[in-house]
């Protein structure tokens, strides 16, 4: 069973299928809260003698690293030692809990092992792996196939900004107060989507707000920083605009006034361009803000396999439009030219001066909005 969180319940037992769980994600917010709630729904907190945990990340004594190693020095492998843990009958109780954080470190040949022995661990017993944080797990094919087929997956992938907003507003639900729409939306442009930070910005947002119980936009806009992504979003408005005074305005705030690095900002920019061709594309085939880019296949065809769907059909698409509308593709083929050569300038590529990144990012936004407009949607 593969269970994205959202579908979960906010309250209550947690749905659980089968002896072996994992729960897998970028997320690291709605994992850890995930664990804790299988962690006491599974085993009580008195009940010691029945839970195990372990980490992949740790050193462990007494084990192989490699099944050669385990084969010639006779002892187990990391994935030996939890089937063990796994397979060993409760002590005085209704059943056992083997935790395995960082299961994702395992060798894929332990990995293999873990999932050839999963019909192995008795029914009064439950395996909980779990992923490590900060990138996506790389886990064998065979052991999350054989957990969606023979226990609970549990998805706490990194979510969209509408999963976020639907987040926000049952946690202030939770508190007995609300929201006004335009707070929301600015909130999570501002914050992202990472429930760890906007957990923060809610709490000072809540109490700010106290009895009145509404959250208001100027209470978003005086609390909340602002995010470089912000920021580009309205570079992006005003290059389409070919408003270069606005643009450069924008840049300095960012490199002065927030602190920001130019070379953060420069692959912010990128990808915005990226994404604004990718809009482009999909307006010319007659596509609308919100509709399902699947709908086009004619213009799926013309977009890179990794193009991000999901918010090409959501937040991202909508708030693009409107610039990708402006600007011609004579316009957006030049403003490639110019990121091309803003970033060879900035690492001094053989024949070309070298110019520090600020001063190029400055130039760039200069070319960008002086690039020829051409007729209508091109």
């Amino acid at each position: 069973m593969n269970l994205k969180y959202t579908q979960l319940p906010t309250s209550g037992d947690v749905p659980v299928q089968g002896t072996w769980l994992l729960v897998a994600g970028e997320e690291e917010f709605l994992k850890r809260k995930l664990v804790e709630r299988l962690r006491a729904q599974l085993l009580s907190d008195e009940d010691v003698f029945n839970f195990d945990q372990v980490d992949v990340n740790d050193r462990w004594e007494g084990v192989a690293e490699t099944a050669e190693q385990a084969k010639r020095d006779r002892v187990p492998t990391r994935a030996d030692r939890i089937l063990g843990l796994a397979q060993a009958l409760p002590f005085l109780g209704s059943g056992r809990l083997v935790l395995v954080r960082n299961v994702d470190l395992l060798a894929n040949e332990q990995q293999k092992r873990l999932a050839a022995g999963i019909a192995t661990v008795p029914a009064s017993n439950h395996v909980l792996l779990v992923t490590g944080e900060g990138k996506k797990a790389k886990l064998a094919a065979d052991l999350q196939k054989g957990v969606e087929k023979a226990g609970t997956l549990y998805d706490c992938s990194s979510l969209t900004p509408e999963d976020a907003e639907r987040w926000v507003l049952t946690l202030l639900d939770g508190w007995g107060q609300s929201i006004e729409p335009a707070a929301l939306r600015l909130l999570v442009t501002r914050v992202g989507t990472e429930l760890r930070r906007l957990q923060i910005e809610v709490d000072k947002l809540s109490l700010l707000t106290g009895e009145r119980g509404r959250v208001r936009t100027a209470d978003v806009e005086l609390l909340t920083p602002k995010l470089a992504e912000e920021s580009v979003f309205r570079l992006t408005d005003a290059v389409a605009a070919r408003d270069a005074a606005t643009a450069l305005g924008v840049l300095r705030d960012l490199m002065e006034g927030q602190l920001e690095s130019p070379y953060r900002i420069f692959p912010l920019l990128v990808r915005q361009f990226r994404m604004l061709w990718q809009v482009k594309v999909l307006l010319d085939a007659g596509w609308k803000p919100k509709q399902s880019p699947s709908d086009y296949p004619r213009a799926l065809a013309l977009l890179p396999t990794n193009a991000p769907l999901g918010q090409l059909g959501g937040w991202m698409g909508t708030k693009l439009s409107g610039p990708a509308r402006q600007m011609t593709w004579e316009q957006l083929s030049t403003a490639y030219q110019a990121l091309l050569a803003c970033d060879m300038a900035s690492k001094a590529i053989e024949g070309v001066p070298r110019q520090e990144m600020d001063l190029a990012l400055e130039l760039l936004c200069a070319r960008l909005c002086l690039a020829p407009v051409g007729r209508g949607r091109g």
